[in-house]
């Protein structure tokens, strides 16, 4: 009887102790505040909660479902907009600013959004309670490490994520190989292979770059992280530099394959959802498209509503003579001149409009989040790039004759019309878009999944040590192999000195010989 007790006890306990051994506390930083960097990072805490990790997560975009009951979301989006009152990211991050000034100001703007969260009460809190502790901290990375430091506080593995590929100052600081011949910055529009004039200034471009961090940004950085977390901290590129895993989003379509470290994870259509049932008043209206549908939104941070009223005057011309019907994400509840094929609304559903038969081709932005959607949903394109990555990845889907690329400073009415009408009639677009669909998501596992394994991995190895570039470590000056190059080219040039002494010292004895004989 006593033994059967002992049994039962045990059979019931082990769950419990597997469940407190695999089930860890995770503390998560998102501050960038718009939704298209959001949605990408929501699935993963979700998910990570749904596996009964305790998870805090500081956010712009909490997900507020009660059912997640071991999620505790901290809202910082009213510090952050107020922060950001008078900076426009459109501005700082249009395809018309130098590529330089965009990574100066971007900084500029992640000072304002550290401090802003840093300094929110609720977080405050967190990073400066004694009687909690955390395994992992998960961080948002974009261009500034500031955040980073809370790992480093609690003395916990870091991970960082990025709602696009990373930028090159990150991958460095993890070991990736970086030759400027073969890749350029993030939001570079420089083309594959560059010529001699790309190349150069590509270079020119990155040695700024290192100047740029080590001089100015990263100085800043560790100014902040220590202000508000204590000057018991190492150096803030340290921290970085010691960063256990960095996910990034990044497929082989958009971006070049290169030599990433193991610890550089690509993810890809992380947001992507099962399509759902279309709101009514859209679905009618696309039923009735049996010419088909054009649908156009420039996502998140470019409105239709903020554009050069000259651009708009176009669309809305062009529009009015295509023989569709126009889907049009326009944030205000009424458009001047509307005619009467254009539907309108504040918000739209997107991936379940693109998955809607009737449409037959998507004009966007291009920004990263849009274009896996579409290709998720199989929708050519037609691409308008204003900002960030966007002039990338249409040059790139232009190239695999996915999508037409149109200007928005120079396009007419007619090259506007002409774009529509050849994506929609010309099957190749559709085609090739079925083609790249079938690659981007070709895997062994699904994203999400991938992305959570080896978010667990970090947390029961504490770390990712084993897997460190040794790339990280060793100065650039080692890395060049400068010192080695030096040393070859001083003993050539010694052998060299020792032939040219030896040659000359042999024509004199010559001289001297012949000189003697003429005596």
């Amino acid at each position: 009887m006593h033994h059967q007790i002992i049994m039962k006890g045990v059979i019931y306990f082990l769950p419990v102790l597997w469940v407190s051994v695999n089930c860890a506390r995770i503390l998560g930083i998102f501050r960038v505040p718009f939704l298209s960097h959001q949605v990408v990072y929501q699935p993963i805490w979700k998910e990570l909660s749904l596996k009964g990790h305790q998870i805090t997560i500081v956010t712009t975009h909490p997900l507020n479902e009660p059912e997640l009951t071991n999620l505790t979301e901290i809202d910082v989006s009213e510090a952050v907009s107020a922060a950001l009152k008078t900076t426009s990211i459109p501005e700082i991050m249009s395809k018309d600013v130098p590529l330089h000034s965009k990574i100066h100001k971007l900084f500029q703007t992640h000072y304002k959004i550290a401090e802003a969260v840093l300094s929110h009460p609720r977080f405050i809190e967190i990073y400066n309670t004694t009687n909690v502790s955390y395994d992992l901290v998960l961080a948002e990375g974009t261009t500034s490490p500031i955040l980073y430091a809370v790992a480093a506080k609690f003395k916990v593995p870091l991970v960082g994520i990025n709602s696009f590929g990373a930028w090159t100052g990150l991958l460095s600081a993890m070991g990736t190989p970086h030759s400027t011949s073969l890749y350029s910055e993030t939001w570079s529009t420089f083309r594959h292979p560059m010529t001699f004039s790309e190349r150069l200034r590509n270079t020119l471009h990155y040695i700024w770059t290192r100047y740029y961090l080590n001089f100015e940004a990263l100085p800043k950085c560790d100014q902040i992280a220590r202000k508000y977390l204590g000057n018991d901290l190492p150096y803030i590129q340290d921290i970085q530099k010691n960063m256990s895993l960095l996910l990034q989003m990044t497929n082989p379509i958009l971006y070049e394959p290169r030599p990433n470290v193991p610890t550089v994870i690509s993810m890809e259509q992380m947001h992507i959802k099962p399509v759902k049932p279309l709101p009514k008043d859209i679905k009618q209206f696309l039923d009735k498209a049996k010419t088909g549908a054009v649908y156009f939104s420039l996502g998140s941070n470019v409105k239709s509503v903020d554009i050069p009223k000259k651009l708009r005057k176009m669309l809305i011309e062009a529009f009015a003579e295509l023989p569709y019907k126009i889907l049009w994400k326009f944030e205000d509840d009424y458009l001047p001149g509307r005619p009467k094929n254009v539907f309108i609304r504040k918000w739209m559903p997107q991936q379940d409009v693109l998955a809607h038969p009737n449409v037959r081709v998507f004009v966007t932005q291009c920004g990263l989040q849009s274009v896996e959607e579409a290709i998720s949903r199989r929708v050519p394109m037609v691409g308008i790039p204003f900002i960030a990555d966007q002039s990338r990845n249409v040059i790139r889907l232009s190239e695999e004759g996915a999508a037409i690329a149109l200007d928005h400073r120079t396009v007419t009415k007619e090259e506007f019309k002409n774009a529509i009408i050849e994506v929609i009639n010309n099957p190749k677009y559709r085609k090739n878009v079925r083609r790249l669909a079938e690659i981007w998501v070709d895997h062994p596992l699904p994203s999400l999944n991938r992305t959570i394994w080896w978010i667990e991995y970090v947390i029961r190895h504490k770390g990712t040590r084993h897997l460190r570039s040794p790339t990280v470590d060793v100065s650039w000056f080692k890395y060049l192999l400068i010192d080695v190059i030096l040393v070859l080219l001083f003993c050539i040039s010694l052998i060299l000195f020792v032939l040219y002494k030896t040659l000359r010292f042999i024509l004199t004895r010559i001289d001297i010989e012949k000189k003697l004989k003429q005596i």
